[in-house]
């Protein structure tokens, strides 16, 4: 009989050998899907999942999966810890590629999840589903889930991506005002009318239904020294009628006289967004987009900023 001392070694040895065949899961059953968002065409969108519970330990990501109901992504390798509030960023190429956006930790396929209906996965261990109409499409807004909260409760709010550096943003994934239509394709071109003999009150009728996501439209004006002293050049205004709406005709009262003798008033409509970024310029001769004074070639008077990416209404250059 062998004695007591040497069974008790056995037996724990055993026990030992038992425990380290048992996979760990306690390094990574912590994350929960946070936040998912997509533009319309699901070209620029993002996943982050986010760690729960206060935990610190949940570093063994690699090779667990990040599912939709089409595409699967395995993170290549674990995370340093401590993961205490921790995020981890899933991003297309076009994500990537927005001004103020965190850098992805891992790039994912374009259309990663549908923009109708989807089941985003972590592992086994969490999910997000949506259904049509509940994944916003507006390019700003994101569709959330507390990763402390068990009710899997969905909320709608200002994306807001993070990763794992703790480096986070919000973007725009709008394609920008569109340009006025000039008349290119099937769209109507801006036309002026005297409403009486002298031309100091004017009629404009301009297309609002060949392109959307005009919030407003602007008259910018000038006088010949306020054209480019050359090619390429950025113009100046002799004023502006900001905020004129969508409605079409718009009747422009005690329009103004050029005051350097030029006897020449040039007169350009432009639309803003509801963020208030203003539109296309149109292209000059060249084929390249024209300039106004103020910051990106805007106007500096009803809007600060300028888009030209929506080319809507406009030929291409």
């Amino acid at each position: 009989m062998k004695p007591l001392r040497e069974i008790s070694s056995a037996l724990i040895g055993l026990f030992a050998l038992i425990c380290s065949s048992v996979p760990a899961l306690g390094g990574v059953h912590l994350w929960r899907v946070k936040e998912v968002f997509s533009n319309p065409d699901g070209t620029i969108q993002f996943i982050e999942i986010a760690t729960c519970c206060a935990s610190t330990t949940e570093t063994n990501l690699a090779n667990q999966p990040v599912t939709s109901t089409t595409h699967t992504f395995r993170f290549p390798a674990n995370v340093v810890g401590p993961t205490l509030n921790k995020h981890v960023l899933l991003a297309t190429q076009g994500f990537k590629a927005l001004p103020g956006a965190p850098a992805p930790d891992h790039i994912i396929a374009d259309n990663f999840f549908s923009t109708s209906a989807d089941t985003i996965t972590f592992a086994v261990y969490d999910t997000l589903v949506f259904s049509a109409g509940q994944l916003p499409a507006d390019g700003t807004t994101s569709l959330n889930k507390n990763p402390d909260d068990n009710t899997d409760r969905l909320f709608t709010a200002l994306n807001s991506p993070t990763n794992y550096a703790g480096q986070t943003g919000s973007v725009s994934a709008t394609p920008g005002p569109p340009g006025v239509p000039d008349g290119s394709g099937a769209t109507t071109p801006v036309s002026v009318s005297p409403l009486n003999v002298d031309g100091s009150s004017l009629r404009l009728a301009f297309d609002v239904a060949s392109c959307t996501d005009a919030a407003d439209h602007h008259i910018l004006y000038g006088q010949r020294s306020n054209l480019p002293a050359a090619p390429g050049g950025a113009f100046s205004l002799l004023g502006s009628v900001c905020g004129i709406g969508t409605a079409t005709p718009y009747d422009w009262i005690d329009v103004p006289r050029a005051t350097d003798g030029s006897n020449l008033l040039w007169i350009l409509m432009v639309a803003t967004d509801a963020a208030f970024v203003e539109g296309s310029w149109g292209v000059d001769s060249r084929g390249v987009e024209r300039l106004g004074p103020g910051n990106g070639g805007a106007s500096g008077i009803c809007a600060v900023v300028k888009s030209a990416d929506n080319s809507c209404g406009h030929s291409s250059p």
